[in-house]
């Protein structure tokens, strides 16, 4: 299991106490309810007492769990243990297995089904039965054997929902580790295909360093020398021409290699590749960027980062006409953030929903593939508002990237 995916499990499991948690402080309202049957109860004041520490306790361990979500299994049926200890004295003093508050017991043993842990599901099924069955004892030991009964269905009936509790747990936790095979499935692709990508653009600039690139340069040394021969002046300035052509075309292919696969992003890493990434498309966009890159060194999904960072530079070249744009790459605990930050003139994000579905590419596709790279990517903008965009992405250890010559 990946870093990530232990991260997740734990986060679920806080999700889970926390659902638990706000179970435990609802079901003082039905317990409450119960208490106020019409009063032949004889300890109404140990039911009320009982109650409140009830209500103390549910508050309590609410506050708790929201201060430290995860407390482990050991902390969780700690405080189930409580509940029960509870429920079974307010059943206890509210008159035993007659009490409305015996319907807790079922509720109690489903409620653990939000942990997906079947066998966690069958211990704590088990107790409520035991719990049941020990509060029952006094009531089943002075009344006849037929009102007694009644207690024998009610324990029926609860071994059936903890049955039925325990099939669903086991469903949900199939279903969880299918789910989590899944995606790590799914990340396998994604690797895979961008390190694919990666070396096909590589041998693409490759290629054309090494073949049009060089035939061109040599044409340019051709045409210089085919100039100092030339007396004609026409002749010569349609050579010089010439030259400026083969010159400005040879600037256009090294654009394309250096936007195939910077050699400064394997050479100088990511921080510098963005900050030459956005002095290109600043002097395209006629903007300013200002740079805030705080990295502690190589960071895994580089290439994904810069890939995503020069489509969103390109999108303000294109839409935005902004003055400014804000860049900022950092680390925060596990993960790396990219944030490209602009005053233009905004959009409405729903714009990237409704591209994707209709199969356009660019900054719809660099949302798929930060999602499924195990990312978060985040829009905030409206029109005339300017655009926000927020990139976080797991820091893994990275891999070698590929390595393009220098062009000169």
């Amino acid at each position: 299991m990946t870093t990530r995916r232990r991260e997740e499990r734990l986060g679920d499991a806080a999700l889970s106490s926390r659902r638990v948690a706000w179970i435990r402080l609802a079901m003082t309202v039905p317990v409450f309810m119960a208490g106020r049957r019409p009063p032949d109860v004889s300890y109404r004041h140990w039911f009320d007492g009982l109650l409140v520490a009830y209500l103390i306790w549910a508050v309590g361990r609410m506050v708790w769990i929201r201060r430290r979500p995860v407390a482990g299994m050991r902390g969780a049926a700690g405080a189930l243990v409580v509940d029960l200890a509870l429920i079974t004295a307010l059943a206890a003093v509210s008159g035993g297995p007659d009490s409305p508050v015996r319907y807790a017991y079922f509720l109690w043993s489903t409620a653990t089904v939000l942990w997906q842990m079947p066998k966690v599901t069958a211990v704590f099924g088990a107790v409520c039965m035991v719990c049941y069955a020990a509060m029952s004892v006094p009531h089943a030991l002075t009344h006849p054997a037929r009102e007694s009964w009644d207690i024998v269905v009610d324990e029926a009936y609860l071994l059936w929902t903890v049955g039925a509790s325990v099939l669903i747990a086991v469903l949900l936790a199939r279903r969880g580790r299918r789910v989590a095979e899944l995606l790590d499935t799914r990340e396998l692709l994604l690797d895979d295909a961008l390190a694919a990508e990666t070396r096909e653009r590589s041998r693409v600039a490759d290629s054309l360093h090494d073949g049009a690139v060089q035939t061109l340069l040599a044409a340019l040394h051709d045409l210089e020398e085919a100039e100092e021969s030339v007396t004609d002046p026409a002749a010569r300035a349609a050579l010089g021409r010439a030259q400026d052509e083969v010159r400005g075309t040879v600037r256009e292919m090294r654009e394309i290699i250096f936007n195939l696969h910077p050699q400064i992003l394997a050479a100088a890493g990511l921080g510098a590749a963005l900050e030459a990434a956005g002095e290109r498309f600043a002097r395209r966009g006629g903007f300013r960027v200002h740079y805030d890159v705080r990295l502690p060194g190589r960071v895994g999904h580089e290439t994904l980062l810069y890939s995503t960072a020069r489509e969103l530079l390109r999108n303000i070249v294109k839409h935005a006409r902004a003055a400014d744009v804000w860049l900022t790459l950092a680390t925060e605990g596990d993960e790396t953030v990219l944030t490209v930050r602009d005053n233009g003139v905004g959009f409405d994000p729903r714009v990237v929903r409704d591209r994707l579905r209709a199969g356009h590419i660019g900054l719809a596709s660099h949302y798929v593939r930060v999602e499924s790279a195990g990312g978060r990517f985040t829009v905030d903008s409206a029109p005339g508002a300017g655009t926000t965009v927020e990139v976080r992405l797991p820091t893994a250890e990275p891999g070698p990237l590929p390595t393009v010559p220098a062009v000169p």
